[in-house]
């Protein structure tokens, strides 16, 4: 089920009908820099693993620390609720280095770690 779901909404983003905006990968060098800053709109990213490990989210919290979100297994997706203002960073679950850095710019975003 998650695997046919998952399918659906990477079709809809390839054919560019999906209204939610895959976010681009600010890049682990600025994660010292980053920070939430407010709670003032609501919205969620969709974070789908098509690596073959399991990656970890955590949440830049308003001091630029790391707390977790979650675990995704290669070929599972979580949907995380979050503002726009809020950086997540991606890691592989075995290792804290920073593979990807990510923060919501729309409504509703789609994340797919390679």
């Amino acid at each position: 089920m998650r695997r046919l779901f998952l399918a659906a909404i990477l079709a809809a983003l390839a054919s560019g009908a999906q209204a939610q905006t895959e976010l681009r990968d600010l890049g682990c060098a600025g994660e010292s820099s980053l920070r939430s800053t407010d709670e003032t709109t609501m919205t969620e990213v969709i974070f789908f693993n098509q690596s073959p490990a399991p990656i970890r989210t955590y949440w830049l919290d308003h001091q630029g620390q790391r707390i977790f979100g979650s675990e995704i297994r290669p070929g599972d997706s979580y949907v995380q609720q979050t503002y726009l203002t809020h950086p997540w960073v991606v890691t592989r679950s075995t290792a804290k280095t920073c593979m990807a850095i990510y923060q919501p710019e729309a409504p509703s975003a789609i994340v797919v770690v390679h």
